[in-house]
């Protein structure tokens, strides 16, 4: 059965310093909520190796912010699959908006990233949502989009990752979408992946990330196909994350 998640994308902030100090905070404040939730902390690149030494033995697993969409050497500022594995890495998010539109990624793009990833044993965090959020949900440009970004996939690469349905318009503001449109695109996520995949759909944790705070977490999981919740400006304090991590126990585990 799937576990809970709780995502942290620290985006282009947090020393090593501060880093290291957030990992102990959270897994201190946390308790045991921890071993009931997959916790995936995704630093900026100068904090992996380091923490991926802190975290040995440790509840909380390492991930990437995004990789290459090749393992070739010849790509100055990038980092490629293997050097991420090499340095500890569990998982790696892929598709985020924000790669989308700094980087040029379009969907063919995030699809090589995603194989390309399944190969070198990382598993993907996978982002999905509407461009520029119309006012409702689209269920139809959804599973349009899943279509193209899974295209070539196997089983079990389905079966080894997460999905993050984060609208593009549902970053940096004050509140997430409604309760009502996140059930209705996380349950056309859900459907389109027991069509096409069958038992590996049942395997795969889904999320919402967008300015997820403690304050919206109840009421953004009471969409029963959702596993959990992805924050970056809340994910970087240990207090609120660990309380995050706490709503996301409460929520999901006890139907685990």
């Amino acid at each position: 059965m799937r576990r809970p998640l709780a995502l942290a994308n620290w985006k282009m902030a947090m020393t090593v310093a501060e880093s290291l100090a957030f990992v102990r905070d959270v897994q201190a404040t946390a308790g045991d909520a921890l071993d009931q939730v997959d916790v995936v902390i995704c630093p900026p690149y100068t904090a992996l190796w380091p923490l991926s030494q802190a975290l040995q033995g440790s509840r909380l697993q390492l991930g990437a912010q995004n990789m290459a969409p090749t393992n070739d050497p010849a790509r100055t500022g990038e980092i490629a699959a293997p050097l991420l594995v090499d340095a500890g890495c569990r998982r790696v998010m892929l598709g985020h908006w924000e790669v989308r539109r700094h980087q040029g990624d379009d969907d063919a793009t995030v699809n090589r990233k995603v194989r390309l990833a399944c190969k070198n044993s990382l598993a993907p965090i996978l982002f999905i949502g509407e461009e520029r959020a119309p006012a409702a949900s689209d269920p139809g440009a959804l599973t349009q989009r899943l279509e193209r970004l899974l295209a070539g996939c196997t089983p079990d690469d389905i079966a080894q990752m997460a999905f993050v349905y984060e609208p593009e318009a549902a970053i940096g503001v004050a509140t997430p979408v409604t309760a009502s449109r996140l059930a209705a695109s996380v349950a056309a996520i859900r459907a389109w992946l027991r069509a096409g995949w069958d038992a590996a759909a049942e395997a795969t944790q889904i999320i919402y990330g967008g300015s997820v705070a403690p304050e919206h977490a109840a009421d953004l999981l009471a969409a029963s196909d959702l596993d959990g919740l992805g924050a970056t400006r809340r994910g970087r304090d240990p207090v609120a994350f660990a309380e995050i991590i706490r709503r996301i126990a409460e929520a999901k585990a006890p139907r685990r």
